[in-house]
């Protein structure tokens, strides 16, 4: 005798719909998506593979961001320095025409362009990205060179008397005040603004003391690069020493030496060359020690420039190759967490038409009484 419970089947029937409607569901949302799943714990046993690709994503894109703030941070200081050589090479040309003789007559112009060349470096070497000195080294924060007068200070100044070579001069202070009236000779004179101390040109106390560290890029686990370019630079130093002197630097008239006239007392008393021959020495000494100071010190900067280009270069190259790197790593992460879309637009159609073949079946349960059972 056949039995029949119509609720048995029924729940039987509610169960099998629920998994098919679930299936379905599951279809469409990775239709939707495009992923397999949305919980890690749905990739089976591709999740260790998709959590280790994308952690190692997640590392390389820290690196190319620091490779990306570096090498923008290394662009300005490269086109700081190159502006100071630039500017430094303008001094230079400017120096090189002047004729060393009694008469330059161009020589305040080329005073004026170098204390103008002088504030201008200043700053130069004084550039920020964002909140950071970027000639500071790792001290940052601080500003790595302020011009607070201390150089012109130290150095002075001479203004002779030229009414009477035998009353005291107007003006005599500093280093260029012993020079020109023979305190100290030219030699000592120039031992004295080359060994100056940097709190004098005003560098920072970290820079004075060497206390500021090194600045680096970390590029990935074991491996980083010194972009470290600092505002005492012996190059820049140099510089600003040079340019520093020059600005504040007495004609030749003024430098020492006795007239050419041993019986004269005044300069208009003198006989010609003006000025004798040795003031005009001792001046074309320091102006020697000074264009030799600022070609020096443009080699010395242009070879930090080449330096860093190169960090910037390696860097950049590394930075590439974390493109294809990484997208390596997102194919990783395709192949475990992405679906095949033809395959599932099949899955999806195959169990559309399982879930009506479903419900017609249900209908029909539904509908089935003894009366009817009977009368099939």
């Amino acid at each position: 005798m056949t039995g029949i419970s119509n609720l048995g089947q029924a729940l039987d029937q509610i169960s099998r719909l629920k998994t098919q409607q679930v299936t379905l569901d599951t279809l469409a949302n990775q239709i939707a998506t495009g992923k397999k799943t949305q919980q890690f714990s749905g990739l089976g046993g591709d999740v260790l593979q998709s959590q280790r690709a994308r952690a190692d994503i997640k590392a390389l894109d820290q690196y190319s961001t620091n490779i990306t703030n570096a090498n923008r941070r290394i662009s300005l200081m490269t086109t700081s320095l190159e502006t100071i050589t630039g500017q430094a090479g303008n001094i230079s040309a400017a120096l090189n025409t002047l004729v060393i003789s009694g008469d330059i007559p161009e020589f305040e112009t080329t005073q004026q362009l170098a204390s103008d060349v002088y504030d201008f470096v200043i700053d130069l070497l004084n550039t920020k990205d964002g909140e950071r000195f970027l000639f500071a080294g790792s001290d940052s924060e601080v500003r790595p060179i302020e011009d607070r007068g201390l150089f012109d200070s130290y150095l002075g100044a001479f203004v002779p008397d030229e009414t009477d070579i035998l009353n005291p001069p107007l003006v005599a202070s500093g280093f260029i005040g012993d020079w020109g009236d023979g305190t100290i000779t030219t030699e000592e004179f120039i031992a004295a603004y080359s060994n100056v101390n940097e709190n004098v040109l005003g560098y920072s106390e970290s820079l004075v003391n060497d206390t500021t560290g090194q600045v680096r890029v970390r590029v990935d686990e074991n491996s980083d690069f010194d972009y470290t370019m600092l505002a005492n630079n012996e190059g820049l130093k140099e510089l600003v020493i040079a340019l520093g002197v020059l600005k504040n630097l007495p004609p030749p008239e003024f430098a020492p030496g006795a007239l050419n006239d041993p019986a004269a007392t005044r300069p208009a008393d003198d006989v010609p060359p003006f000025p004798s021959t040795e003031k005009q020495e001792n001046f074309k000494a320091v102006f020697t020690d000074i264009m030799g100071k600022i070609a020096n010190a443009i080699d010395k900067i242009e070879m930090e420039e080449y330096r860093l280009s190169l960090v910037q270069a390696q860097t950049s190259i590394i930075q590439e190759q974390y493109i294809f790197q990484r997208n390596a790593f997102q194919n990783t992460i395709a192949d475990a967490e992405d679906i095949d879309l033809n395959e599932t637009a099949a899955k999806i159609q195959q169990a559309q038409i399982s879930l009506e073949a479903s419900y017609s079946v249900t209908a029909l349960i539904s509908d089935l009484t003894l009366v009817n059972f009977l009368g099939r």
